[in-house]
């Protein structure tokens, strides 16, 4: 198991010019980007209010979750994600982007896996699109600046928060 499922996406698996890796989860899994800007979005969070990517640009490095509740991985990755998330909350942020769930199916997911970062809800799949995720439990690395650092196909480590505060 290679800690990520499959979507069904034809994307071709680029982003701002980063061919999103293929493989197991190893640390030499991820690309390096170099001023490739990660495309904005707002998307509806759980509580109702938006949540703007840009809104971090110059305050802190994100780390963006793309997620199903279907997803075996994710059910496994997630609240390990939200273990990291509340040790690193004053340095990095995390987004959950749900993949086309209800709201009501991603508010069930949060709730019985205790999960308290935000939660953004990509219901039409356009985030999902322009980040090229082909698959479940893909992380997306965005460092202060707003730039694409890394993407993670398969569960997060530790590590891979601190690099980004580093």
């Amino acid at each position: 198991n290679n800690g990520y499922t499959a979507v069904g996406s034809s994307h071709s698996g680029t982003v701002s010019g980063v061919t999103v890796p293929t493989g197991n989860n190893e640390s030499e899994n991820g690309v390096k980007a170099s001023k490739n800007f990660a495309p904005d979005f707002t998307l509806e969070s759980l509580d109702g209010s938006n949540i703007s990517l840009s809104d971090y640009r110059g305050v802190k490095p994100v780390v963006l979750d793309f997620w199903a509740s279907w997803c075996h991985n994710c059910q496994r990755d997630m609240p390990v994600l939200n273990k990291l998330y509340d040790k690193y909350s004053d340095d990095v942020e995390v987004i959950g982007v749900n993949l086309q769930e209800s709201k009501k199916k991603a508010q069930g997911f949060v709730d019985s896996n205790g999960i308290n970062f935000p939660i953004a809800l990509d219901s039409r799949g356009k985030a999902s699109r322009n980040y090229a995720i082909n698959y479940t439990n893909t992380h997306v690395l965005i460092n202060k600046e707003g730039e694409i650092v890394r993407f993670i196909p398969g569960d997060i480590r530790e590590a891979d928060i601190r690099t980004l505060i580093q």
